[in-house]
Order: C-alpha cells, then structure tokens, then sequence
C-alpha cells in the first residue's frame, strides 16, 4: 500500500511539474511598455525552441526520488519473482500441463470453427484490405512481436 501511495504522489508532481513548465509564460518585472497590443500568433511549430525548453528538469526532493526509486525497484522485483513463479508452475504441475493441453486443442476446434464463417472471412479481408503495415519492435513485458489480441489467427 506504501509503495502504491509513493508512485500516486510521484505522479502527481510529476504532473504538476509539468502542467507549470507548458502553462502560459509568467510576467516578467521589469520596465513596461505601452505599446500597441501584439498582433495575434502566427501558427508554427508544435514544440517550441523560444522561451519555453520542451522538457525542463524537475527539482525534486532527493529523499522522495529515493523513494520512488526503492518502490519501482520493489515493484520490479516483485513483478519478476511472480514471472518467475509462473513460469515454474506451468513447467512443472502436472494438472496445469494437462489443461494447457485442453485449452490448446478447444482453441484449435474454435479457430476452426471461426475460419468457416463467411461474414467474418469477408469483414477480415476488408479490414486487411484498410490497415496500414505497422513494423513491430519488441515491447518489454512480451516475449515475442505477437499482438496480445491477434486478429486473423
């Protein structure tokens, strides 16, 4: 609960942080000028390279940071050891392996019987037929480029 607490509060001054490094630019002191207003801006580039710096460094407590740092540590550890876990029970449990085998061949009988849909054959084609070519770069926390949801099995 701590460590879910700390990542919250992290966030949010992450977020606050941010929200004042794009809000609109402070007046300055200084001499002022009375001149006539300023035209109205011109469209230009998205990021801006003037006054405003498109990440600005964020001066953080150092114990916080800490702080921070020793939860994600945790919450990576722990992410891991429960990988680990899995990957052992699913190896060595006899039941688990015998349903894994089950689940493996009702999936094949469904992919079958999904295959022989017409309507669905012909709305994956067009879908197909629409979709551009993405290149799939590994992500962390996958093992290979699969989509999580494949599409056409």
């Amino acid at each position: 609960m701590k460590t879910v607490l700390l990542l919250t509060v992290v966030m949010c001054i992450s977020v606050l942080s941010v929200s004042q490094a794009y809000g609109e630019d402070k007046p300055q002191a200084g001499p002022t000028q009375t001149a006539a207003p300023a035209p109205a801006p011109v469209p230009g580039p998205a990021f801006k390279t003037g006054k405003q710096q498109m990440f600005q460094p964020v001066s953080m407590d150092p114990a916080l940071v800490r702080q921070s740092m020793q939860a994600r540590s945790e919450y990576d550890d722990l992410n891991r050891r429960i990988m680990a876990r899995q990957t052992k029970l699913y190896e060595e449990n006899a039941q688990i392996k015998e349903l894994q085998t089950q689940l493996r061949d009702l999936q094949k009988k469904i992919d079958k019987l999904m295959a022989e849909d017409e309507e669905l054959n012909t709305l994956k084609k067009k879908f197909a037929s629409i979709t551009p070519e993405f290149p799939m770069g590994s992500r962390k926390g996958f093992s290979t480029n699969a989509m999580p949801f494949s599409i056409g099995r």
